[in-house]
């Protein structure tokens, strides 16, 4: 009896110490994504709600490499501040020289197989009247209530309307975005204005909407445990969600 009792005690403190730690930071969130374009792909880009530094990454043949070498070693902190908004962001005239031909999204990891995953692609191609421009995109997920930035892209080249200029961004959500089917909201700018030219949302392409996601700090894994006799064994148990606690800490970080 004291056995059982010391079991759902320790899986009690275990199970509630979980769930604050998934819950307690859902007002800041952390993405890391690639961009490829033209068979080059970027270091791997960081975008985080509690960075507050301004300019944008450098441009995308910066850094880039070729073929299938996607992700380098070397990490580096995206330089734009995610960005949060109760509302997509109106365009302040409409404008004809830009626009977003088309998108998809493609899911990929589902660590739990829940049907949720954290990790998925997004293809966009951006067209313009100009020979070539140069342009930078914010990217949004919602559920409905708040829009928050996951990534905010380098510095791009397109082409007129080019179909092989289109920009393929891979992310993998960290923490901040739980469990739930999201919305994604392209928002295109000037590189060289910083104005909004051209938008794309679940209303005009259907790919962008329901889609299934989760941080990976949403993605549950079953870890079993068994205990021998004797009172160093009992107290192995209840320190269990210390040592869960600091592996959320390095997850996180």
């Amino acid at each position: 009896m004291k056995k059982s009792a010391l079991i759902i005690l320790a899986s009690a403190i275990t199970s509630a110490v979980a769930s604050h730690s998934v819950y307690a930071n859902q007002d800041q969130w952390a993405a890391q994504s690639t961009e490829t374009q033209h068979g080059l792909t970027s270091n791997l880009l960081i975008k985080r709600s509690d960075v507050s530094t301004t300019g944008l990454a450098s441009a995308m043949d910066k850094g880039a490499v070729a073929g299938n070498n996607a992700q380098q070693k070397s990490k580096y902190l995206h330089q734009q501040a995610a960005r949060s908004t109760q509302q997509r962001t109106v365009m302040s005239h409409a404008n004809q020289d830009f626009w977003i031909y088309d998108a998809s999204v493609t899911l990929r990891n589902d660590l739990d197989y829940d049907g949720y995953a954290y990790r998925f692609s997004l293809e966009f191609d951006a067209d313009t009247v100009y020979q070539r421009a140069e342009v930078y995109a914010r990217l949004y997920l919602t559920r409905g209530e708040l829009y928050k930035e996951f990534h905010t892209t380098s510095v791009f080249s397109i082409f007129g309307d080019d179909e092989g200029d289109s920009l393929v961004v891979d992310t993998e959500l960290l923490n901040g975005f739980p469990t739930g089917d999201y919305e994604m909201l392209i928002e295109l700018y000037d590189a060289y204005s910083d104005e909004l030219v051209a938008t794309l949302d679940s209303y005009d392409d259907p790919d962008l909407y329901l889609l299934s996601l989760e941080s990976k700090n949403f993605e549950y894994t079953e870890t079993t445990v068994i205990v021998e006799g004797g009172s160093a064994g009992w107290l192995s148990l209840l320190l269990l969600p210390v040592l869960w606690l600091r592996n959320r800490a390095k997850l996180v970080a």
